[in-house]
């Protein structure tokens, strides 16, 4: 498939001045909009046409301006073609016509707040206008793709979070005849209170063309904005997409594009969990943009550049190539050069280099690097291919507040770690570390793990953390030369453990891979709590043997091998051997700790990184025991390949620098949640009932009988679409404040 692609970009940071209702402003839009603006005109293949962008920015983006753009601009995609459409603001509600109750039991719609949406006359985009703009793209039936970074509020978001993208509520009641879709008689039917209307839906159902949806998080969540490792502000979601992307060479699947984004958000940002959904399910394995990115070599070529004022040998590749920015002086990343040409077996062989390099500067497109070792065998009149051989691997960026003695106490201690360093301003910080009483560390404004007593166990815990991070950030730069499409990884849902330790297995096999957030409930059955039980399994769709492991970062922050018996890495046949295409199993109990249920937390996530080689590693190099020091002895010989030696750095912090073989690997993450509802209690008329330790207290009413527990609020309001009220309620407050 070739065609055009038409892309509307709409990012909006600040609103019109003259706003009824203040719409706070944002920082990180605009930078949204340039950046996958840049990506689509450096990746788009010669095979396909990048049509102009419409790029909307600000005042350009009006309620108006984004309405024309889709049907004056993405309109002009045909079946052939693709239509782009990335929005970058506030997400919103307001209030739904009476026209729409029978769809939404809040009486609220979610929007799109347009520059001037609260502005005297104009309004919201709401998600049924939105619905209707694409049915009108798809006429033409091209492949539509919506990404949205923005806040979906919910029953669960009402108030204003630093950092969120979420407007306030538009209170101002709105008629129906103020919709786009009004006066359009072939869609009169969807609002009628008809029966075949009548159904809860999350937005109003109407005919929809071909499309995929990306979108920032749930309808009861924030979208949060976040500092990249450039130091610019980006939306969360929109920085680790583009991350993704730019460490993969082209290939990377919508379903596999989510995962990982749910995985690194889920690690940097709380209460965020990015949403993929499609027509037509299918479509879910197709690469981000089909063909249009294609596939790109896995070397750069270096050549020394004598016309622009930073002189000197360089590469092809930069930030949009996956060349991470340099951590420190001392972590960058390392090039080993080759003759242009070399065949694909002799660039993974380190002793067939000409020379070596490290990055020196990484610019968007292109990086200045430092011939290390060998120089004189290189020729500045040619040009040579050059392979990524070590990556850096980035401190954890913490600031430090409370008392002076301590304080200095602790800067001390920092200045010997690997793996954590203080930053001089605050609004840098990953983390930050609360020095009182106790030692806390605090992410987002709230705790990430329980208070330490002693300074000691602080700095345990940050480098703990830390080395976690690095684990789940290890991607391969290169432009490996396996696929993502080449390596399945299977979640099955296999039954679930009593307490006395057997396993009651399910009668028909459950896969758990989808596009869906991944959870997996603790059962409740005869009396007792019982703990899913999963395996995981591994299928080879290439033509070549592979070498693979799936690593597991729990929420404890501890890291584990568990899931085959071998340690190292699983032989994985090519697929040409039907007979061995899939990797032993083993049965996993997937629990939550003890500690964390104690605490009232009954929600637990857990990270699973499959790591994928054409050469044989030890993955058992990352292992860690929540934040108990690692243990060195345990981690064998000095590594020899380019991918055990990146795993050991993760622990001993030694030089990147080549090993005797250069690996040609790919990473990829599924994020899984565990829950275990709360016990439930009965609600007794004649007294009060406390939940969590007496730290919740339920006051009697005598009208009401019923049952309570106490779950997170990610449980509650994913069943809050599904609560069937009968309509009498929604009319009268009192019945509703007693149901």
């Amino acid at each position: 498939m070739t065609g055009s692609i038409y892309a509307l970009l709409v990012g909006i940071d600040r609103y019109a001045p003259n706003s009824i209702i203040p719409v706070p402003s944002l920082q990180g839009c605009a930078n949204d909009i340039n950046a996958i603006a840049t990506y689509l005109k450096t990746q788009v293949g010669n095979k396909w046409t990048l049509q102009p962008p419409q790029i909307l920015i600000d005042a350009a983006a009006t309620r108006q301006g984004i309405i024309d753009g889709f049907q004056q601009y993405l309109t002009q995609a045909d079946k052939e073609d693709i239509a782009l459409f990335y929005y970058s603001g506030h997400g919103g509600q307001e209030q739904a016509p009476p026209e729409f109750w029978h769809l939404e039991p809040d009486r609220l719609d979610e929007t799109l707040v347009c520059y001037d949406s609260r502005t005297s006359g104009s309004q919201d985009l709401a998600d049924k206008e939105l619905r209707y703009l694409l049915t009108q793209v798809a006429k033409k039936n091209p492949r539509i793709v919506v990404i949205l970074d923005c806040c979906h509020s919910g029953s669960g978001t009402r108030n204003i979070l630093q950092g969120a993208r979420l407007a306030p509520q538009d209170t101002s009641k709105r008629e129906l005849s103020s919709f786009i879709l009004a006066g359009d008689r072939a869609f009169d039917d969807f609002w009628s209170n008809s029966p075949k209307a009548t159904s809860k839906k999350t937005s109003i159902d109407l005919p929809k063309g071909r499309h995929i949806l990306l979108a920032a998080c749930r309808d009861f969540q924030y979208a949060m904005e976040h500092q990249g490792d450039d130091g610019e502000t980006r939306g969360a979601f929109s920085y680790f997409l583009l991350k993704s992307l730019s460490q993969t060479n082209g290939s990377l699947s919508y379903l596999d594009l989510a995962r990982n984004i749910e995985a690194l958000i889920k690690s940097n940002v709380r209460n965020q969990v990015p949403q993929l959904e499609a027509t037509h399910p299918e479509d879910l394995q197709e690469s981000f943009l089909g063909d249009a990115i294609p596939e790109r070599p896995f070397y750069f070529t270096l050549s020394y550049d004598n016309q622009s004022k930073e002189r000197g040998w360089a590469i092809d590749g930069g930030v949009l190539q996956g060349i991470p920015k340099l951590a420190t002086i001392e972590e960058t990343t390392f090039l080993a050069i080759f003759p242009t040409g070399s065949h694909p077996n002799d660039l993974q062989q380190i002793s067939a280099a000409l020379a070596e390099a490290k990055v020196a500067q990484v610019l968007t497109q292109k990086s200045q690097v430092e011939i290390t070792q060998g120089e004189a065998n290189l020729d500045r009149n040619r040009s040579y291919w050059a392979v990524v051989t070590s990556l850096p691997l980035k401190p954890l960026q913490i600031c430090i507040a409370g008392e002076n003695n301590k304080v200095e106490s602790i800067q001390t201690a920092l200045q010997k770690s690997l793996y954590v360093e203080q930053v001089e301003h605050c609004k840098n910080a990953e983390l930050y570390l609360q020095i009182g009483d106790k030692y806390e560390i605090i992410q987002e404004d709230r705790p990430l793990v329980a208070p330490f007593n002693s300074s000691t166990a602080a700095i345990q815990a940050l480098e703990a953390i830390a080395r976690w991070g690095n684990i789940l950030n290890l991607k391969s730069p290169q432009r490996s030369q396996i696929k993502s499409q080449d390596i399945e990884m299977q979640i099955r849902l296999i039954g679930y453990e009593d307490e006395e330790g057997e396993i009651i297995r399910n009668e028909a096999v459950e896969l758990l891979n989808s596009s869906e957030e991944l959870r997996l409930e603790y059962q409740y059955q005869d009396g007792e709590w019982r703990s899913p039980v999963i395996q995981v399994r591994l299928l080879n769709h290439s033509q070549e043997k592979l070498y693979a492991n799936v690593i597991d970062l729990a929420e404890d922050y501890s890291v584990a091998v568990p899931f085959f018996d071998e340690r190292s890495s699983v032989v994985l046949p090519a697929a040409k051997e039907e007979a061995s295409m899939v990797a032993g199993f083993e049965d996993i109990v997937l629990t939550i700790p003890q500690e964390f249920l104690a605490q009232g937390i009954t929600e637990y996530r857990d990270i699973f990184k499959l790591i994928v080689s054409t050469s044989d590693f030890n993955a058992s190099l990352l292992e860690q025991e929540g934040f108990e020091p690692p243990q060195r002895n345990r981690r064998g010989s000095e590594p020899q390949s380019s991918l055990d030696r990146l795993m050991d750095r993760v622990y001993s912090r030694n030089a990147g620098r080549s090993s005797k073989k250069y690996d040609d690997w790919i990473a990829k993450e599924i994020a899984v949640t565990i829950v275990k509802p709360r016990d439930v209690e009965e609600l007794n008329g004649d007294r009060s009932t406390t939940l969590l330790a007496g730290a919740l207290e339920v006051q009697p009413h005598p009208n009401l009988q019923a049952k309570v527990s106490l779950t997170t609020l990610s449980q509650t309001t994913r069943e809050i679409g599904n609560i069937t009220v009968p309509t009498a309620m929604w009319d009268d407050g009192e019945a509703l404040a007693s149901w």
